[in-house]
């Protein structure tokens, strides 16, 4: 009868050669000679070099990755020595003393991964890098991306262009009191399922789509689950709505929560094998997206799901989710039903057209549930929101189980 597909582009994954080339500059600087006695120079804006005449001969200097320094002495670079600049704060003095915590010296620089280190005769090193979200450059190929969006929905957190930005979303650091500590929050915490005692599922690999079509399923045509057009009381009518009859799909047959782990639902599938229950644990992962943030968020909790309708589009690993307002995909009945033609893209429904932030796109999709028919339609929709998290086709582990509804 039918079924949904939603085919999603990645992310965009964005490079950049500005840092590299301020690092050259900066070099260039020290090479030349360019910070002048007492100056206080900043080394990969992470910590802080402070010294009297940092300098090296014939430009000597190096940066090794994006901090370490030459430095300590004004000759030729052999009566000097290298500090490097880590987490620990190595310090280098005029006499070439090095170590992992500071040392006295005349004239001697300090450099510290989180905050300088002053020395004897030295500046006082730059305060810590405080813990927040410094939002990157806008991308004209995304916009309205935050680090939120930056950290949750591509794999940039690791790239050493995007170090300067969204510690907290990246999670590189945490702030001062556990907040969001910069411009933008970091999201509601996945449920924590471990202590449910649910069953463990162990069995093929699969992913979830989501449609809902209004039409008569496939499967009602055995055991008569289907409804008038009020979607809840049934109906003798053999004639599925989305061919010009009066057979609709059953309002109770939208996804319900029966806590935060577990919920019920109805699928369609290839090769229906009608009345049949799975229980599925979902792995933290999307189909088309391994970052999907919504994914993410439902890690380990389950459904069990009957099988009630099929789809010549349904691949053999996926199960289509039956949930109001995930699109009509290859027939509408809801426009008949629910006297609208709003329902968002056909493939996907009210989260393909939503645009913006993982938390921006549930608000989206909550805000068009509210066209829907209030009662356990409209509920359904909202379940996806609240208890599927937005999930945009979740990957999960499936095995056979009894039905218990």
């Amino acid at each position: 009868m039918q079924k949904t597909f939603r085919d999603s582009s990645p992310f965009p994954t964005r490079r950049s050669v500005i840092w590299a080339s301020a690092i050259v500059s900066a070099a260039a600087l020290v090479a030349a000679g360019g910070c002048s006695s007492g100056e206080l120079e900043p080394i990969g804006g992470a910590g802080a070099v402070a010294g009297t005449g940092i300098t090296t001969a014939a430009g000597t200097g190096n940066f090794a990755g994006s901090s370490s320094v030459v430095g300590g002495g004004t000759g030729n670079g052999t009566s000097g020595s290298v500090g490097s600049m880590g987490g620990t704060g190595a310090v280098t003095t005029s006499g070439g003393t090095s170590g992992n915590a500071p040392v006295a010296g005349s004239g001697g620089a300090a450099v510290a991964g989180g905050g300088g280190v002053s020395s004897s005769g030295g500046t006082g090193g730059a305060a810590p890098k405080p813990c927040v979200d410094v939002e990157p450059p806008p991308d004209p190929e995304w916009p309205g991306a935050t680090c939120e969006s930056w950290a949750t929905e591509t794999s940039e957190c690791t790239a050493s262009w995007f170090a300067p930005y969204c510690d907290v979303s990246c999670k590189r650091c945490v702030p001062e009191g556990g907040g969001a500590g910069g411009g933008s929050a970091g999201g509601p915490a996945a449920v924590d399922c471990s202590s449910m005692n649910l069953p463990q599922v162990s069995g093929g690999n699969g992913y979830a789509t989501r449609y809902w079509d209004c039409c008569q399923t496939h499967c009602s045509q055995f055991d008569g689950h289907r409804c008038n057009q009020d979607g809840t009381s049934r109906t003798g009518n053999t004639q599925s709505s989305c061919s010009g009859g009066g057979s609709f799909a059953c309002y109770d047959e939208a996804p319900k929560a029966v806590n935060d782990c577990l919920s019920y639902g109805y699928v369609a599938k290839s090769n229906p094998n009608c009345g049949q229950c799975y229980r599925i644990e979902f792995t933290g992962q999307g189909q088309y997206n391994d970052n999907d943030p919504g994914s993410k968020l439902i890690k380990g909790k389950q459904m069990i799901v009957k099988v009630s309708n099929t789809g010549g589009d349904v691949a053999g690993n996926q199960f289509d989710l039956m949930i109001p307002g995930g699109g009509v995909g290859q027939f509408n009945a809801c426009s008949k039903q629910w006297g609208t033609s709003d329902l968002g893209a056909q493939y996907g429904g009210f989260l393909t057209n939503c645009t913006g932030a993982h938390a921006a796109k549930k608000e989206c999709v909550r805000t068009n549930c509210m066209k829907i028919p209030a009662g356990p339609a409209r509920d359904g929709c909202l379940w996806f929101v609240d208890w599927l998290q937005a999930a945009d086709n979740p990957k999960f582990t499936s095995q056979q189980t009894d039905c218990p509804f």
